[in-house]
């Protein structure tokens, strides 16, 4: 059987899947394939790139931040920026999800290009969080950016869809009933009906997922 070109891309995802899951081989070799790549010794290979820089960040320090920034930096090619700049905000440091809200609407990062990293930043609870409360405080700045296109509507409902309680849902329809978005007003709606259907969801079934959570845990530990 042939499998073409589905292979790396099967690959990346295993890779990406047991590092950003916590395999302490596939998270050694991910930083080990970063220092050779960052230093010029042996050249990443682009099918690679993504996998690695997410689990670098997910698991590493401010040096390896700054390590991928200076690649950013050196690099001419839009492509390879933007493979940076939209895992910047993997980090799980809370200093570092700051640097790269900030960093997204700085002028390194084209406006279009700005949502991207922005949501980058939103794949875990502390980052999720600390989105939401950047596009409201940046609110009039991102409005402007976007001026009411698709990207707008696209940044309103990643970050907030994934919240799950009723007091999240009538804080987004308050901030956007003072802060009116028409262009993004399906957007707003969707994603305050998502997370009402989120809040139900761990509701009921909250109790039974963490007892089966429990029962693997102990099974794979025993």
């Amino acid at each position: 059987m042939c499998l073409g070109h589905s292979v790396p891309l099967l690959r990346s995802l295993v890779i990406s899947r047991l590092g950003r899951n916590g395999h302490k081989e596939t998270v050694a070799e991910a930083h080990k394939k970063l220092k050779s790549h960052a230093s010029g010794k042996e050249s990443l290979i682009a099918d690679l790139r993504g996998p690695v820089y997410g689990i670098v960040l997910k698991t590493g320090d401010e040096k390896v931040y700054e390590t991928l920034l200076k690649l950013f930096r050196s690099t001419d090619l839009h492509e390879e920026k933007m493979r940076i700049a939209r895992i910047l905000g993997s980090t799980r440091d809370q200093k570092l999800i700051e640097r790269t809200l900030n960093f997204a609407i700085s002028d390194e990062i084209r406006s279009q290009d700005t949502v991207f990293v922005l949501l980058s930043c939103g794949g875990c609870k502390l980052g999720r969080d600390m989105l939401w409360q950047f596009m409201k405080d940046k609110w009039q700045t991102l409005h402007d950016y976007y001026e009411g296109g698709f990207l707008l509507s696209r940044l309103v409902k990643s970050s907030c869809e994934d919240f799950a309680s009723e007091e999240k849902a009538k804080e987004i329809e308050a901030f956007f009933a003072a802060h009116p978005a028409p262009a993004a007003e399906r957007s707003v709606k969707q994603a305050v009906e998502k997370v009402r259907l989120n809040a139900a969801w761990l509701a009921r079934d909250s109790d039974t997922m963490k007892s089966w959570l429990q029962e693997r845990e102990a099974k794979l530990t025993a």
